[in-house]
């Protein structure tokens, strides 16, 4: 089936929602147990009592890994089965994991502050036009000297590639729609996650195409093109 570009921008949110809730309600993880390979590099750098904020948390892999190191963790999540998951696993265990159905287009000030903000496959599911938007929203919640960390999809992606040649014209249009999912994605360019982040430290940047495990629908390895990113807030910024 042909990607096509997206048209159809307000029912987007909704969309990404009903798959996920779709998938999160089956008895299998859909992204297995283990935490996304940047997160255990992440807690390396952060003090033992720090408070990390996991935005688009899932089923709660990432939050779960890092309360389980006895950080104070804010997960939130627009998935009520993705949540529903997370309070199972967490409900056994004594780790500091405050769980919210929230979505990543809303205000999270609320929150306060915190020493790491994590959007992890989170930001190429927001509306295209509220990028920068939401993205300075979040940068504003970490604290000076704190850490913000995604990790998102390029056009490197054999996916965006597939678009691009399957349209020919579109192939410079960034937001697609997924053709079996029917949730958009907005494909990033080369260097364009970094420059939200002028004056910040990059302690870890990469950008290009990385090996996947099976997970859910994908019952193979398989490949995505990524940029991946751990930046520091400088003093005074």
């Amino acid at each position: 089936m042909a990607w096509t570009e997206l048209k159809d921008l307000e029912s987007a949110t909704e969309k990404c929602r009903r798959y996920y809730d779709a998938q999160y309600s089956k008895s299998s993880s859909y992204w297995g147990e283990q935490p996304n390979l940047l997160v255990p590099l992440i807690s390396s750098y952060l003090r033992p009592d720090s408070r990390i904020l996991v935005v688009g948390c899932g089923e709660g892999r990432d939050a779960i890994f890092l309360a389980r190191l006895d950080f104070e963790v804010v997960a939130t999540e627009i998935s009520s089965f993705g949540l529903k998951r997370a309070k199972e696993i967490v409900s056994e265990e004594n780790g500091s994991l405050v769980l919210l159905m929230l979505d990543a287009h809303e205000p999270h000030d609320h929150l306060g502050q915190f020493d790491a903000v994590l959007m992890m496959n989170v930001i190429q599911h927001l509306s295209p036009d509220l990028i920068p938007d939401r993205i300075g929203h979040f940068k504003s919640l970490v604290k000076p000297g704190g850490i913000f960390s995604a990790q998102l999809f390029t056009v490197e992606d054999p996916h965006f590639l597939s678009a691009a040649n399957s349209a020919g014209g579109f192939s410079r249009r960034l937001t697609i729609e997924h053709p079996e999912r029917k949730y958009r994605i907005r494909f990033f360019e080369k260097g364009e996650l970094r420059s939200y982040f002028n004056g910040w430290e990059m302690i870890h940047y990469h950008e290009g195409l990385i090996w996947d495990k099976p997970h859910g629908v994908q019952s193979d390895f398989h490949q995505h093109g990524m940029a991946r990113m751990i930046a520091r807030r400088r003093l005074g910024i």
